[in-house]
């Protein structure tokens, strides 16, 4: 089992200053986080770009297709990261939060960070295979990160409405 304080390492080895404790510090924590996870999508987008314009100059079109897909679906994200009304959470502006409410924020941020790392790794991966030429399960790959976007995307909205609901 992984303890609070695992947790809270792992979270501030991913984004320096990370504490929901103080009320001082939540605003920036929470905009912290989503500032992580906006440029490690586009990372991963890079990279999934280059991929896409190597199979396209290779003749893969299903390879071009499924990338495209994800491409989209990383850019609508980050627009909805980058456009999420969190500083009118009553989570982050409250002198006093229950820590059941934070452990809640720190898991939201948890889950997160785990899919973030998958896709990351992923398309890492995808674009290193294809640099050296291993291309025979682009699609598999691609539909992995596809998958964990979309878990993503879940998580993220029941973040959101778990903020602006306390």
């Amino acid at each position: 089992m992984v303890t609070a304080s695992a947790v809270l390492e792992f979270l501030g080895k991913l984004v320096p200053g990370y504490d929901y404790r103080s009320k001082m510090s939540r605003l920036n924590t929470d905009r912290s986080v989503r500032e992580k996870l906006v440029r490690e999508l586009r990372k991963s987008a890079t990279n999934l770009k280059e991929v896409s314009d190597l199979a396209y100059r290779d003749g893969r079109r299903e390879v071009v297709d499924h990338i495209k897909d994800v491409l989209k679906g990383i850019d609508l994200f980050t627009v909805e990261i980058e456009g999420a009304p969190f500083g009118q959470s009553p989570l982050l502006k409250t002198d006093n939060v229950s820590d059941d409410d934070i452990d809640h924020m720190i898991e939201f941020d948890r889950q997160l960070a785990l899919s973030l790392e998958i896709i990351t790794k992923t398309s890492e991966l995808v674009y290193e295979h294809v640099l050296k030429g291993e291309t025979s399960d682009i699609v598999m790959q691609v539909r992995k990160v596809k998958k964990e976007l979309d878990l993503m995307k879940n998580t993220f909205s029941d973040r959101l409405d778990y903020f602006m609901k306390r």
